[in-house]
């Protein structure tokens, strides 16, 4: 359409110049036939690629968004799967008619119930035995209420008959429970014999012992050393709890280990 007379009779023209042309991308030069006006308007090719451009542009796009779609959907079905076998009621057989290994979830949860038991049963028979790893574990589960009932006092019951086997790691619990008063009377004297004795075996006893020195009274350092006079304690030889009692060593006379 002619921008002057709006005459819609209209016919291409040619380009004045090279650099007109250059100039003017995406434009044609055209002449109207009622009033000669030549002006330049919008070639119609150059439309109709950036119809096709766009149009490919959106298709793509959509395309994508499709794709996403279904990969998601995808790993949303692979996870149901996974979780499902898991989740369904257990029918006793599988499709084959044999008994099928699913348990439900319930079950599941049942049997690790169990075998936490078993564990903590078998532990217990070996603290019992005088297996001094077992009376550690035993003591920390008692301590901190892990799979057991908590009780402080029996923990430190456990911690002295660990220690009374000369366990470094058993004699190094015993110091820290009489150090903090922590199922015992707190008392800084058998902390430190205790303390003292786990160094020889065990490298952080050494740095705990040292620790206590510089914040225990003159007099509690003379009763630690007092204390410390005996010889080491001997190892309780493998047997009952009872038996493991009468091997907790004197510390001193006339005072022993509480």
């Amino acid at each position: 359409m002619c921008p002057v007379c709006t005459g819609t009779h209209c016919r291409r023209s040619r380009w004045h110049s090279k650099e007109e042309k250059l100039g003017s991308e995406g434009f044609r030069p055209y002449r109207c036939h009622h009033c000669s006006h030549r002006f330049l308007a919008r070639d119609s090719a150059s439309l109709e690629r950036i119809l096709v451009n766009g149009t490919a542009a959106v298709l793509l796009g959509f395309g994508v968004l499709v794709g996403v779609e279904l990969w998601l959907d995808s790993g949303a079905e692979e996870k149901r799967a996974r979780i499902a076998p898991a989740s369904t009621a257990y029918s006793g057989k599988s499709t084959n008619g044999e008994p099928s290994r699913h348990l439900r979830s319930d079950e599941v949860a049942d049997t690790a119930v169990v075998t936490a038991a078993a564990r903590a049963q078998k532990r217990q028979e070996a603290a019992e035995n005088g297996d001094a790893d077992a009376m550690l574990q035993l003591a920390r589960d008692l301590a901190t209420g892990n799979k057991r009932q908590k009780n402080i006092e029996q923990a430190a019951h456990w911690v002295k008959l660990a220690a009374a086997t000369g366990n470094p790691e058993g004699m190094l619990e015993l110091g820290r429970f009489y150090r903090d008063g922590f199922g015992v009377t707190q008392d800084a004297a058998r902390a430190y014999v205790w303390l003292d004795r786990a160094a020889a075996k065990h490298p952080g006893a050494l740095k705990e012992r040292d620790a206590l020195v510089r914040a225990m009274s003159k007099e509690q350092l003379q009763e630690a050393h007092q204390l410390s006079l005996p010889t080491e304690p001997s190892a309780a030889s493998p047997g009952r709890t009872n038996e493991l009692m009468e091997g907790i060593p004197a510390l001193g006379q006339p005072k022993s280990v509480e």
